[in-house]
């Protein structure tokens, strides 16, 4: 019985992480903003661009905002 129980622990760890991770990819896609909300320009800000910032994907990517965006760009959200 005790090796029943923890194969149910087992299990029932792994649902849940599985669904834990789908969450947060649920989460991540849907957090995305506007362009306009994210006062996105296509002209970098001093030092500050989409180029150098850690939610920039290569060529037009962006974890935050949503649409193609420039590597010469820039928006409040820079990080």
């Amino acid at each position: 019985m005790a090796d029943f129980r923890a194969l149910t622990r087992r299990s029932l760890i792994s649902i849940l992480g599985a669904v834990v991770a789908g969450l947060n990819a649920t989460t991540a896609a849907q957090a995305k903003s506007s362009k306009a909300a994210a006062n996105y320009r296509g002209a970098p800000n001093g030092g500050q661009s989409c180029a150098n910032c850690s939610y920039f994907y290569p060529p037009s990517g962006c974890g935050v905002v949503s649409g193609p965006v420039s590597a010469r760009g820039w928006c409040k959200l820079w990080g």
